[in-house]
């Protein structure tokens, strides 16, 4: 095995459904949405559907983690059964005693109404799960319809959630099916992940599974996803065999070509060419146009050499002092140029360069004039405190870099892109702002701050601590601690944070809206402000009502509008483990 060699705690790509793998992509959140509105509704039918290998069953068991404890749930994992016997495992999964080989839909039918309303009574909410129900028969579809009749004035006594392949939906828009599709109040479709969905979904798994190492480059992982379709469960065959020959040849990654053996192992390629009679045509047909291109080639260097034993300057054109001149242009141009390079490179604080006295006097010079500039600033020992030999972040990137590190990210620039599109896979938001201390407080995020020096140019620094009246600054591998006040004068105001917001939110939550996000807004209300919220997807006054409650009680505009301010302060109450500037 290889668990000890890569410092894992358990194997990362099992295809059993576990809960604490699931990957929580923009998708996955939808799904959970979706099912738990539907739940909530108090409607019928709440449908699950996708392709085999997407995480449907996966969804459904982090779902069943989810729901409240005030509720009974039936799971049917083989639909392939009549009515009588779907009835009777419905009675046993739900612990409902029947006559022993009982036979009568109308005996387990009454049990089970029976049943419900005892639950109804005691507050308790009744879920009917069923995995692969594209395999159910028509009747037997029909018979889980009529469970669902019995109801109150205000919902349905029995929810029932129907998991499938695509397959389930073309059964469910045929006509005579018409009256258990019209009851259906929640629909989502499960879609394979994208590229950067997989990148995230590999190391997402080798993370939770014990390790922070990058176990997959970049090209390996590029080739899984266009083999493997974005369908997790071929992923993590794939992946599993590849992690079991890395580590029989001792490779601490999986590279592409480990990677390519490992999918045609699991998928049954044989990995050689089907055509070689093809491949050798190729082959003639390449060395072909090289063998042509070579002998262009040498022909055109031959008629060169002949034109050149012509005389090589004209009569009168160019005079021996021509030459002379365009060969001292040449030297003041080069003189000119290496002058000015000196000049630039003392501007910048280097002043061990020997050069002839000429070049020594434009360095003194120079070095006057910027040493000037600096003095008037008061820069130089400021930001020799903040840097010291670390090299300048100019784009932001390195210092991002290591604040996705607080987020418990793995971030390079050069191998995952933009920065900020890395982030939103992980449901984390760039956001660019100007302001003051003060603002930073409020947001209580860790943060990039942008500095000016001046001539010298601006650069970029991580903020990750904010005590009294100093900061906790990171530059590259470099820990400073500098008072606000210094900072404050070279602090160009400029900054950006991540923050973790609602799937499906955009800018703002307000009166009217309707999205998945307010159906978290309202989970997040009732959960710190009022028990009597009805959590919805639609943003109405009891939910306006609430949240302006909230932030008024948190010092914040009561206006009733969920901006990123809000966001972040409900987020700092309910999620644990997210890094905060204040301590």
């Amino acid at each position: 095995m290889y668990l000890s060699y890569y410092s894992l705690d358990e194997r990362p790509f099992t295809i059993s459904p576990d809960p604490r793998f699931l990957f929580m992509s923009n998708r996955y959140r939808e799904a959970l949405a979706h099912l738990n509105y539907g739940i909530e509704d108090g409607g019928g039918f709440v449908l699950l559907t996708g392709e085999v290998g997407t995480g449907k069953t996966t969804v459904c068991r982090c779902l069943l983690q989810q729901l409240p404890e005030k509720t009974r749930l039936a799971f049917v994992l083989n639909p392939k059964l009549n009515s009588v016997e779907l009835l009777a495992t419905i009675c046993d999964e739900l612990k409902i005693k029947y006559p022993e080989n009982c036979t009568s839909l109308k005996t387990l039918t009454d049990k089970i109404s029976e049943y419900l309303l005892k639950c109804y009574k005691e507050g308790l909410s009744v879920v009917l799960m069923i995995d692969e129900a594209q395999n159910v028969e028509d009747d037997v579809l029909e018979q889980i319809r009529l469970l669902t009749n019995l109801e109150t004035n205000q919902k349905k006594l029995l929810q029932i959630i129907l998991v499938g392949q695509p397959e389930l939906q073309e059964k469910l828009a045929r006509r005579e099916l018409r009256q258990l599709a019209q009851r259906i109040t929640a629909r989502y479709h499960l879609r394979p992940l994208d590229l950067k969905e997989t990148i995230a979904y590999v190391m997402h798994r080798v993370k939770v599974a014990g390790s922070n190492k990058r176990l997959f480059s970049k090209k390996s992982i590029e080739l899984l996803h266009e083999k493997a379709l974005g369908i997790p469960r071929l992923i993590n065959t794939i992946c599993d065999r590849a992690l079991v020959s890395a580590c029989n040849l001792s490779k601490n990654e999986v590279n592409e070509k480990i990677m390519k053996s490992a999918i045609n192992d699991v998928l049954g390629l044989s990995g050689e060419n089907e055509y070689p009679l093809l491949d050798k045509s190729k082959q003639f047909l390449t060395w072909g146009v090289i063998g042509l291109l070579t002998i262009s080639i040498i022909s055109f260097v031959y008629w060169l050499g002949q034109q050149s034993k012509g005389p090589i300057v004209a009569s009168g054109s160019i005079t021996n002092e021509t030459l002379f001149k365009i060969k001292k242009e040449q030297v003041e141009n080069n003189f000119s140029e290496s002058t000015l390079d000196i000049q630039t490179t003392s501007s910048r604080g280097s002043s061990n360069i020997d050069a002839n006295n000429q070049s020594e006097q434009t360095i003194d010079t120079t070095k006057s004039i910027s040493s000037t500039s600096i003095n008037n600033s008061q820069q130089p020992s400021l930001i020799s405190k903040m840097l010291g030999s670390q090299r300048w972040d100019t784009n932001g990137y390195d210092s991002l870099s290591y604040i996705m590190t607080l987020w418990n990210l793995e971030y390079s620039p050069f191998q995952d892109g933009d920065a900020c599109e890395f982030a939103s896979i992980y449901g984390l938001l760039c956001e660019n702002q100007k302001g003051n201390w003060q603002s930073l407080r409020e947001l209580n995020r860790p943060a990039i701050l942008k500095f000016s020096a001046g001539l010298q140019g601006e650069f970029w620094g991580a903020i990750t601590a904010i005590r009294g009246q100093n900061a906790n600054l990171v530059f590259g591998e470099k820990s400073v601690v500098i008072s606000l006040n210094e900072l404050s004068t070279i602090w160009t105001g400029e900054y950006k944070i991540l923050w973790q917001a609602p799937n499906g939110y955009h800018r703002t939550l307000k009166l009217g809206d309707q999205s998945i996000a307010v159906i978290w807004l309202g989970t997040q209300m009732k959960q710190l402000v009022s028990n009597d919220i009805e959590v919805s997807s639609s943003f109405d006054q009891k939910l306006h009502d609430a949240l302006v409650k909230y932030q008024k009680r948190h010092y914040l505009q009561g206006d009733g509008i969920a901006g990123m301010r809000t966001i972040l302060n409900i987020n700092s109450e309910v999620l644990e483990g997210i890094p905060r500037l204040l301590e």
